[in-house]
């Protein structure tokens, strides 16, 4: 007997994550007829992303948000001769067949080569993309945990004929793009694109 995947429980737990359930629950503990203890249960079950949207739990992603700032003096790894032209706090939006979509936060950097998205603990490199991939830019505004924010589209050369596309967040998106001007001339589409 091969052990099966039960498709129904996979993608039960898959809405459960990406769009979450609120339980409510009265419970009365009598003892012949007579209530002795009531208790009022709510619970939201949610992925962490669904809960930050919903304004549940941003205390901790605030304070998770400033630990990954502040917990390590590691520097991204750079190759020889190349140097930091912009850094800023940003996300990068990682999306995998096995698992949900997730905003995966870490520090943004274009250097003279390359952008990439690197996380110092524990260390790596979240996105990479070299600047000669980059053929356009384009900006979404929309809500972005609970703020209006802007999501930047990235479209990428993949060495065919059709384009690959990377999407990026952080605070300091005017800068962001003028530095990616500055290096490769105008990418900007002022077009918005269909959101995620």
């Amino acid at each position: 007997m091969e052990p099966s995947r039960d498709g129904a429980l996979v993608d039960l737990v898959d809405r459960i994550l990406a769009k979450g359930v609120i339980l409510h629950a009265d419970l009365i503990i009598s003892v012949s007829g007579v209530p002795l203890i009531g208790a009022n249960l709510k619970a939201a079950i949610a992925g962490i992303t669904t809960m930050v949207d919903y304004g549940m739990m941003e205390a901790w992603d605030e304070k998770m948000r400033k630990s990954v700032l502040a917990d390590s003096w590691e520097e991204a790894p750079l190759s020889e001769n190349e140097k930091i032209i912009f850094k800023t706090f940003g996300s990068h939006y990682y999306h995998d067949s096995s698992l949900p979509s997730v905003w995966r936060p870490g520090y943004l950097y274009v250097t003279n080569k390359r952008l990439f998205l690197f996380r110092k603990k524990p260390a790596e490199i979240l996105f990479e993309t070299t600047l000669d991939r980059i053929k356009g830019l384009s900006i979404d505004k929309k809500e972005y945990l609970k703020e209006k924010g802007e999501t930047l589209l990235l479209s990428l050369e993949n060495g065919q004929s059709n384009s690959e596309f990377v999407l990026l967040h952080t605070e300091e998106m005017g800068a962001l793009i003028r530095t990616l001007e500055g290096k490769k001339g105008n990418l900007l589409s002022h077009e918005s694109y269909v959101s995620i």
